[in-house]
């Protein structure tokens, strides 16, 4: 309990000041990848490990990881501007890759040790440590939603294949009465159909799965109990091979409700979330 208020405590020092252009946005980006991969290298380094040199390492590491984030998000957002597919994957495998050094910073390893890639609720790991090997985990948490998701909507197949995101829409009067046009659930995304081809609309909330994708660096706080919770026991040991622990949504959750304001009034934007996904596609108002 005391190291998720800490957490909160600090998300909440680097969320008071919204991202008014792309220099402060970089620093956001990549302060929040330094000082949360350090936490965690901090969390996870051996007992005889040489604290300086953990917090060395994972400062620039996770530095490195948080400014390629960064130019992600400029990615998608050039490519809801110049209204190009290209750019929308592109986005994403630089995404990804920022995540992946920010996770592995985050557990004390190298920052090439391990890569990996989110499409939905599934997960590609690309191993490279010792020699090349590529794992499959499922992603519990966005699968159950994307079932939710997928029983009341229209899968957009034609979005999906060029985003590289599971995209839904449908048109009901709750987005109307919500005074809303889209929304990001875990591992998909939900548009109102009659505004499903507005690429702002679209890149907004991408955004928002990228940062799900910042806020999963707090599940490496997690790997030393679960690997000490899976000696010796094959279920707890499967599970760990099989999924990919999704902690971060509390996080992320809590992080949003405390700054929750309700979209039509005037200070919607002044929650932090919903101001970067704003900033990065073009749909601040």
């Amino acid at each position: 309990m005391k190291n998720l208020i800490l957490i909160l405590l600090l998300l909440y020092r680097f969320s008071v000041n919204a991202q008014a252009n792309d220099t402060e946005a970089a620093l956001y980006n990549i302060g929040f990848g330094a000082v949360f991969s350090t936490v965690g290298a901090i969390i996870n380094k051996p007992p005889k490990e040489a604290l300086g040199k953990v917090i060395k390492k994972s400062l620039w590491q996770g530095a490195l990881g948080g400014y390629i984030t960064f130019e992600s998000k400029r990615i998608l957002r050039e490519g809801r501007r110049n209204e190009q597919w290209e750019y929308f994957w592109m986005a994403k495998l630089v995404n990804a890759a920022g995540t992946s050094i920010k996770e592995n910073a985050a557990l004390n390893n190298n920052f090439y040790d391990k890569w990996h890639l989110n499409f939905g609720f599934n997960r590609i790991e690309l191993e490279t440590k010792d020699n090349f090997k590529i794992k499959y985990k499922l992603l519990p948490v966005a699968l159950v939603y994307s079932i939710g998701v997928a029983l009341q909507t229209n899968f957009e197949f034609e979005k999906t294949l060029k985003t590289g995101e599971f995209i839904f829409s449908r048109n009901t009067e709750r987005f109307i009465e919500t005074n809303s046009r889209g929304i990001a659930f875990p591992g998909s995304i939900v548009l109102f159909s009659p505004e499903k081809n507005d690429f702002g609309l679209l890149s907004h909330e991408i955004i928002h799965l990228y940062q799900s994708n910042d806020f999963s660096i707090f599940n490496t706080y997690l790997n030393k109990p679960i690997k000490k919770w899976s000696t010796g026991n094959k279920t707890i040991d499967w599970l760990d091979k099989n999924f990919n622990t999704e902690f971060h949504y509390i996080i992320q959750r809590l992080v949003y409700y405390s700054q929750y304001r309700p979209i039509e009034s005037n200070a919607y934007f002044d929650n932090f979330l919903e101001h970067e996904a704003g900033y990065y596609s073009d749909t601040l108002h």
